[in-house]
């Protein structure tokens, strides 16, 4: 086997294929570097997604003509002057590699100019060839032209996306810079229109509204955390609004932008049963790490970090979400009307409902089948010796599936389901922590099992006892002779059969036992809790609320689904054309 040296012109183009991967590449690692100069205005001029033309200026501090001429060559850099200096990394770029690996695979030509000169200087790198520098005007700063990217390597060309695709990409790039660095005046150009104008006024808040729209900017929940010598910071959004995936998850480090999956683990952990099923949460999180206990020195093009202590990381993260969220989980209706110096709202007997004295108005005339359903509706029974409820008062159930219930401040719509999968899931939970393993004993139920379930509920067999489970191994299947209490209906066969089902989906996963009892849970409260089109008496109304109420999270279901809504009097107002 014969060993060949390769020529300096494909060692350039190897290491620029390691840091230039598209036309966004290209404006990450100067706005990079734009940064570190210490620029206050960026502008990005992009012409078709980035292949004819990249043109990025920025009033930083600039560059002499001599040091102009260092720049574009391989491993220069002011960033750091030794090896020992790659363990207390401050800086978005350090490696030297940026300038060269562009103008490796372009027409690169860099103007700057410094404040304390009176004129600027000029250069040309065109496939790695360098021009002589030349005197140019320049104001204080730099300016760089990338013309005919990839014009020298065909193939990586080849599988660049259409431009609408490559500008996507840019504009996402350029986003996390505005959000990792609000005090910077971000300005992004398509074919010379206006894309993005951020404010620069250093809140990250203000860059937010600019990114993400004033809705999202006016329902943010700060997080702000710090133990032994790492900070969290930013803001993550109110569980209501949520999205498909995890675009509008930010993270930086040491405001480095950063893919982090851990900071997304640990913030889908504190979002966990207040989402529903394939949603993910908002968050703009930044993390101050010591920077001898982050190692950014770990991918080219420097899109991920490696930590020193993981798991202290994943503690704090978790820990400063929940308690951002802490507020707004639970918003128990007496705590609430204490909190607001409110009376409790008047007694059902002051309420007009049908058959209780209410008439339509003049012309008006209600269809039967109407009639019929409105009287349905509140057709609740008061049972006259017990006691009304603390804060809220139940008017009625609509659809046998919805209670209508009025506050001091707001009328509410609580899906009873929901509710009680909510109850049923906190108490059994926290029976659970102290040690309690509750089951009834029930009718024996025998179930035969297919081999990989057979095998699942034998290994799993301690699990399922810690859960309540009493199940007894048959040469055909099982016999359950013990459920969880939360069941108050008469176990089916194929109730038996779906729950061992939903648990073997979580064979494979390294869940410690909390984690596994959580997720089998979620399915238990569900199975355990009255379902739709389920007639309540007042007395198990009231019941369902107060339990609810002294509940954690009265907010979502276990399964992430909202428990209720709420109409204050402006909406009420607004909707009947009061306002």
């Amino acid at each position: 086997m014969k060993i060949n040296i390769l020529s300096e012109e494909t060692i350039l183009k190897i290491a620029a294929g390691e840091v230039v991967e598209r036309p966004a590449s290209v404006v990450k690692e100067l706005v990079d570097n734009a940064v570190d100069a210490g620029a206050t205005t960026v502008s990005i001029e992009v012409f078709n997604g980035g292949l004819d033309k990249i043109i990025v200026s920025d009033d930083g501090e600039g560059m002499a003509a001599e040091d102009l001429a260092l720049a574009v060559l391989r491993h220069s850099t002011s960033k750091i002057t030794g090896s020992a200096d790659l363990f207390a990394i401050t800086t978005m770029g350090f490696r030297g590699e940026a300038l060269a690996s562009i103008g490796a695979v372009s027409v690169m030509t860099i103007t700057a100019g410094t404040r304390e000169s009176v004129a600027g200087s000029t250069l040309t790198v065109t496939g790695g060839k360098q021009s002589e520098v030349q005197p140019a005007a320049s104001p204080a700063g730099t300016r760089i032209v990338v013309e005919n990217l990839f014009f020298n390597t065909p193939a990586r060309k080849k599988f660049l996306r259409k431009p609408a695709t490559e500008f996507a990409a840019i504009a996402e790039t350029v986003h996390e810079q505005v959000l990792a660095r609000p005090g910077v005046s971000f300005k992004l150009f398509n074919n010379g229109k206006t894309v993005l104008s951020s404010p620069g006024t250093s809140s990250l808040v203000d860059a937010i509204a600019c990114l993400a729209g004033t809705e999202i900017a006016e329902n943010l929940l700060e997080c702000n955390l710090s133990a032994d010598g790492y900070w969290v910071s930013g803001y993550i959004v109110r569980p209501e609004y949520h999205r498909s995936n995890r675009a509008m998850q930010y993270f930086t480090v040491n405001r480095r932008p950063v893919n982090l999956r851990l900071m997304g683990s640990a913030l889908e952990r504190a979002f966990h049963t207040l989402l529903p099923v394939n949603r993910y949460p908002i968050a703009f999180l930044n993390l101050e790490v010591p920077s001898s206990q982050v190692d950014v020195n770990v991918h080219p093009a420097k899109r991920e970090v490696k930590f020193s202590d993981a798991s202290q990381i994943f503690s704090l993260v978790f820990k400063a979400c929940t308690e951002a969220l802490q507020p707004i989980t639970a918003i128990p209706v007496r705590r609430q009307m204490e909190s607001q110096n409110c009376k409790r709202p008047e007694s059902p007997q002051t309420v007009f409902f049908p058959g209780n004295g209410y008439s339509p108005p003049r012309g008006y005339r209600i269809q039967p089948e109407a009639k019929q359903f409105v009287q349905e509706a509140f057709q609740m029974e008061q049972d006259a010796g017990s006691e009304d409820i603390p804060g809220f008062t139940v008017l009625g159930q609509v659809f046998s599936t919805f209670l209508v219930v009025a506050t001091a401040s707001e009328l509410r719509l609580v899906d009873q389901h929901a509710a009680q999968e909510r109850v049923l899931y906190e108490k059994y939970l926290q029976l659970l922590k102290e040690g309690e393993r509750p089951g009834q004993v029930i009718i024996p139920i025998e179930t035969p099992l297919s081999g990989r379930s057979r095998q699942f509920v034998e290994a799993w067999l301690p699990r399922l006892t810690e859960l309540g489970f009493k199940i007894e191994l048959t040469d055909e299947g099982m016999v359950l002779k013990e459920a969880p209490v939360l069941f108050k209906k008469i176990l089916s066969e194929g109730d038996i059969i779906e729950i061992i089902e939903y648990l073997q989906q979580h064979e494979g996963n390294e869940y410690n036992l909390g984690d596994y009892q959580q997720a089998a849970l979620m399915l238990l409260a569900c199975k355990g809790a009255i379902k739709a089109n389920q007639r309540l008496s007042a007395s198990e109304s009231r019941q369902l609320l107060l339990e609810l109420d002294n509940c954690q999270n009265s907010r979502t279901c276990p399964h992430g689904r909202p428990i209720w809504v709420a109409f204050d009097r402006e909406t009420l107002e607004k909707i009947f054309a009061r306002r």
